[in-house]
Order: structure tokens, then C-alpha cells, then sequence
């Protein structure tokens, strides 16, 4: 599993917001882990969470709030949490509708929780999905979506530290991963300080080819 299931609408993203219980039963990678690595590997890459390994749909319930919270919760993770911080640009987040068979138990997808006096993303599990948890149960369920999370290539012009070359990124953990053959795998700084150089090495390469012309 990724990061979040069907009852956790957005506090499960990184490793800092799971329980002890699930880092040592290994119940979850979390979601960070592949974003930073999609970060890194520096393509077009999408993460679609609420769809099992074996492509079948589950989703996850969410109001308008969760969906809400959701994006927020990737906004600071992406530029609080990791070093360098991640511009916007770099991320896109899409929410798409599950249709269930019985479209008649879930609510509108537009209901907004009157709760803007809570506190957002507190330490602890949020208001929110606790109203999650009381609906569940209910004749009348939240919408389930697939939450699809789009990561774009690094782009010079719009980058907002000044980088002539992608930069690496670290995820909560201090952690770097990167990702080949289908999975995440951690890298090490003597592999960033190589590869690093190797693209020094083409963007100047490339600087002096241009200059010639």
C-alpha cells in the first residue's frame, strides 16, 4: 500500500504521520517516499492513490474538505518538509469521482463541514476525518475519488532558487530516493555528487556548443 487508504483522507502522506503500529508492520510506504522519487528521476511521472497494486479500484472518502486538506497537506509537506522546497509548478493534484453501485448512498460531492473555526492539519488525527469516520457507516457515505497526483519535469525558467541543473531533493526523512526499475530506491550522496557532475558537465557542454553556433 501507498500512503493512505479508503479511511484516511490526507494524514498519511508522509513517514512522519504514521503510527508506530504501521512503520513496524511495514503497513504502509508512504506516499512521499514515490513523490520525492518522482522528483528526482525528473520525467512526467503520476501517482494514483485509492487504486491497488493489482488495478483495483478502492478510492477514498472524501468531502469537499478532506479534498481540501489534502492539497494543503501537500503543499507544506512538498515545501516545508523537503530540502531544496519543492516549487508548485512541479505538482499537480486531480481528485477523480468513483462510481459505486449504488450511487444513491453517497452525498454531493460539493458538501462542505461547517468546522473553519478547527484547526487545519493538527498534529493529531484532523477534525475532518473523524467526520470521515462518523459518515462511513451512515445511509448516506461520502463520494470515494482516486486522488491522482501529477509530477512535472524541473523547469529553469520557473525555477525560484536559481538551480542552472535539477536539484535533488530530500523527503521528511532527510531521505533522497529515486526511481528505476519500477521502484523507489534510496541514493546516497556519493551517487548525487556523481551524477550531479555528469550533468554539470552536459549543461556546459551544451552552454559552449550554443555559443559557438
Amino acid at each position: 500500500s501507498s500512503g493512505i487508504n479508503a479511511e484516511y483522507g490526507h494524514d498519511r502522506l508522509s513517514a512522519t504521520q504514521l503510527t508506530e503500529m504501521e512503520v513496524d508492520k511495514k503497513l504502509f510506504q508512504p506516499a512521499s517516499r514515490t513523490i520525492c522519487a518522482f522528483l528526482n528521476t525528473n520525467e512526467e511521472c503520476d501517482l494514483f492513490l485509492g487504486i491497488q497494486d493489482n488495478g483495483i479500484v478502492k478510492g477514498h472518502y472524501m468531502f469537499a474538505d478532506q479534498k481540501n486538506h489534502f492539497k494543503e497537506n501537500i503543499r507544506l509537506l512538498l515545501s516545508k518538509k523537503y530540502t531544496p522546497s519543492v516549487d508548485d509548478y512541479r505538482y499537480s493534484v486531480r481528485f477523480t469521482r468513483v462510481k459505486t453501485g449504488d450511487e444513491s448512498l453517497s452525498v454531493a460531492a460539493d458538501i462542505i463541514i461547517d468546522k473553519e473555526h478547527k484547526l487545519l492539519l493538527p498534529p493529531n488525527c484532523c477534525w475532518c476525518e473523524s467526520e470521515i469516520r462518523q459518515c462511513r457507516n451512515s445511509a448516506k457515505k461520502p463520494p470515494l475519488y482516486v486522488i491522482h497526483i501529477r509530477i512535472h519535469k524541473w523547469d529553469k525558467e520557473r525555477d525560484t532558487v536559481g538551480s542552472i541543473i535539477w536539484p535533488y531533493h530530500t523527503n521528511e526523512d532527510g531521505k533522497c530516493y529515486k526511481r528505476f526499475s519500477a521502484s523507489n530506491h534510496e541514493i546516497q550522496q556519493d551517487t548525487i555528487c556523481d551524477e550531479t557532475r555528469i550533468d554539470m558537465a552536459r549543461y556546459y557542454k551544451s552552454s559552449v556548443v550554443k555559443a559557438q553556433l
